[in-house]
């Protein structure tokens, strides 16, 4: 009997596993996905305020912007920072949004003029012409911030420049290959931005070399999120290089980078794109994991935080996969 099964398991092959079928979205993120129990009063009073006083293009522009539930992001992105500052990171987040909006229209000469003003304003180095809403909404956001906690405050501004000047510099006309794309999108997607309104919106005073310790868990974190933000965005980056060809446009997107370069499809290339992000968000918890059981910094905050920027990443995927800002939503 074992010389007959021995025979025969040399013409029999094992069941194969079954057919690749491709998914859109292969399987739900593995972050939380939250909203801060006062999104709803928060979002309803900036809607109100962005929608009538910011220098949309057309009527058109102002009425997607409340379409996309734009202020949502923050409140899905941020569901553990406090009650008494969800105004001000959401209000400040909102604002680079609609900024980056107004400067599709731009070259890079324009752009880097247009944010120039605008980082003076933030930095309360001058005072804004109150006839001009851009400039006492900038103004605003940040003098508000400022007096609930200039110093976290300062690092929500630094980010906030580092976002914008990478916007406009001419470097992302450049970037070739995965790595360099990754490193570029990170700074003009506001990764460190967002991580700063994280730590302002928890009131964590984190030192320098403690910031700096946490590199790779920021890079992991920021990879992730462009990735999601490239593969949702990506058929309205489209739309708005075809239509408008300025520079503030031109598409650095990983999508775009993928179907080039593994010669296929775009929709293909965002199915990739996502395999790739389920596979990292391993790679992250490891990543996490081994940060958290090598520093010596206050545990528990430093725990709150690693998972609060899981939240960010968590509600970064469902909001711009549900967004009109990115999708044409019937």
């Amino acid at each position: 009997m074992e010389v007959l099964r021995s025979l025969t398991s040399r013409f029999w092959a094992p069941s194969p596993p079954p057919v690749y079928q491709p998914q859109d979205i292969p399987g739900s993120t593995r972050f939380p996905v939250k909203c801060h129990p006062q999104a709803s009063k928060v979002c309803k009073e900036l809607d109100n305020l962005f929608a009538e006083h910011f220098p949309f293009r057309t009527a058109h522009d102002r009425e997607k912007y409340i379409r996309a539930e734009t202020n949502k992001w923050a409140s899905m992105a941020f569901p553990l920072v406090r009650d008494d500052r969800l105004l001000h990171v959401t209000k400040a987040n909102t604002l680079l949004f609609l900024l980056d909006d107004l400067a599709e229209d731009m070259s890079m000469e324009e752009g880097k003029a247009f944010y120039a003003k605008l980082i003076t304003l933030a930095r309360g180095a001058r005072l804004p012409d109150r006839n001009d809403a851009l400039e006492w909404i900038t103004y605003d956001t940040f003098a508000e911030m400022r007096e609930c906690d200039a110093e976290l405050t300062e690092e929500v501004i630094d980010g906030a420049i580092l976002c914008l000047q990478a916007q406009v510099d001419p470097v992302r006309l450049k970037c070739e290959d995965m790595g360099s794309l990754l490193r570029q999108r990170a700074k003009e997607g506001g990764c460190e931005f967002v991580a700063a309104l994280i730590r302002f919106g928890m009131n964590l005073h984190m030192p320098s070399d403690v910031q700096d310790s946490l590199h790779e868990v920021h890079e992991s974190y920021s990879k992730l999120g462009m990735i999601v933000n490239d593969i949702e965005s990506f058929d309205k980056e489209c739309k708005a290089w075809e239509t408008q060809g300025k520079e503030g446009a031109y598409m650095l997107n990983i999508v775009k980078l993928m179907a080039k370069d593994g010669a296929v499809s775009y929709d293909a290339a965002k199915r990739i794109c996502y395999i790739l992000v389920r596979e990292s968000e391993f790679e992250h918890e490891r990543i996490v994991a081994k940060f958290l059981a090598n520093s010596d910094w206050d545990r528990e905050s430093l725990t709150r935080y690693v998972y609060a920027l899981g939240c960010v990443l968590g509600g970064n995927e469902v909001w711009s996969q549900t967004t009109a800002r990115y999708h044409d939503l019937q």
